[in-house]
């Protein structure tokens, strides 16, 4: 039974980078309970219903009619903030059978499918969603409560909520990490993502083009052998944005190109919106490109993706450039004193800086002048 139970266990855990492992540790639970169909059904806070997952067995149909209209009127909605981690949902128990046969959800749709009851465990509970695993029994089967006290499926409880977080997290971080790419690509001037070495992780539309230039000092090995003084102040200053612990910006210039051209080039920690899954392994500096070409930029945009820096915060950002201290900003934006303080921590936090010179400077070395 162990060794039953570790083996779906891996399978689980297999899938948390895909859907193959869930796939087939769903159809082998599904074949020891004698379940008609397993799925995962997920709800995340931020969409009106539920929605089914990974799934084995059943009718496809089934899972998307239940997905686009009927998970709004499972009885199971009504009690899911009372379900527990590790404790089973079984809806005869919870509903009488008579109550269930009369209830429109299992009426319309469950006997359609041939479907006679539902038996739910949590796996997953946390402040943006929630998970179970959801296997339905056919008609032909009788009310039973032998799944939810399966050995099996005791000793795999622990294995479903560690991998469906694990799961839930790397969906999560990998969903940022692309809405991250996309807002950098929506930039004309050059992003990338490298190492202290220079090696380029990472890069936007525009970035990929620059570093195909013909005479750019990164390489796909790092930075080129340099004997200028620039590519020296340039290995330098991507030495320090990978070990320094707050967000200072340092650069340099490189000159390239027939005929030559000159690019102020800045790098900086990459900021924690961005750092998954880049930085899993090893700091990583955020470096930006100022080209004599590109078009001119919306700082506000460009913050507001790396840092996340709202329209309120950006407003007081404003005037802290302009050298206005902070009493002036609160009457100029018409708020009190105490709110400017507490804006000012929240730019401080999300750049990862601690004093107004050092945010300055690091705004004013990204956004090379241009504040909008």
């Amino acid at each position: 039974m162990e060794k039953l139970a570790l083996s779906i266990a891996h399978d689980l855990y297999g899938g948390v980078l895909g859907q193959e492992g869930w796939h087939a540790a769903l159809k082998r639970i599904r074949n020891l309970t004698g379940a008609e169909s397993a799925c995962t059904v997920i709800l995340d806070r931020r969409a009106p219903a539920a929605a089914v997952g990974d799934h084995s067995g059943g009718d496809e149909r089934a899972f998307d009619e239940y997905t686009n209209r009927y998970s709004r009127y499972d009885p199971a909605e009504n009690v899911r903030h009372r379900l527990q981690l590790g404790n089973w949902y079984i809806d005869w128990q919870w509903f009488t059978r008579h109550a269930l046969d009369r209830d429109p959800f299992y009426q319309e749709f469950m006997r359609p499918y041939g479907l006679r009851s539902v038996h739910a465990l949590p796996i997953l509970k946390n402040g943006v969603a929630e998970c179970c695993l959801s296997l339905q029994f056919p008609l032909s089967q009788p009310d039973t409560d032998e799944p939810s006290k399966s050995p099996l499926l005791r000793l795999l409880a622990p294995h479903l909520q560690q991998a469906a977080t694990l799961r839930h997290e790397f969906l999560n971080l990998q969903q940022r990490a692309e809405l991250a790419q996309q807002l950098l690509d929506d930039f004309s001037f050059p992003l990338l993502a490298t190492d202290a070495q220079g090696r380029v992780y990472l890069s936007n539309r525009a970035g990929a083009t620059w570093l195909s230039l013909p005479g750019n000092p990164f390489g796909a090995s790092g930075l080129k052998p340099s004997r200028a003084g620039a590519g020296s102040r340039l290995a330098e200053a991507l030495v320090a944005a990978c070990t320094r612990r707050t967000r200072l910006a340092t650069g340099a210039h490189v000159e390239f190109g027939t005929p030559p051209i000159r690019y102020a080039v800045v790098a900086m920690p990459l900021p924690e919106p961005m750092s998954f899954p880049l930085s899993t392994y090893e700091p990583l500096a955020l470096v930006k490109v100022h080209t004599h070409d590109a078009t001119p930029i919306s700082a506000h945009r460009l913050l507001h993706a790396l840092f996340g820096i709202p329209h309120a915060e950006y407003r007081l950002l404003l005037l802290l450039m302009q050298g206005h201290h902070v009493k002036e900003c609160a009457q100029q934006l018409g708020v009190s004193q105490e709110t400017t303080r507490t804006q000012l921590k929240s730019l401080f936090r999300r750049t990862q800086t601690s004093r107004q010179s050092q945010l300055i400077d690091l705004v004013r070395k990204l956004t090379y002048g241009h504040m909008d």
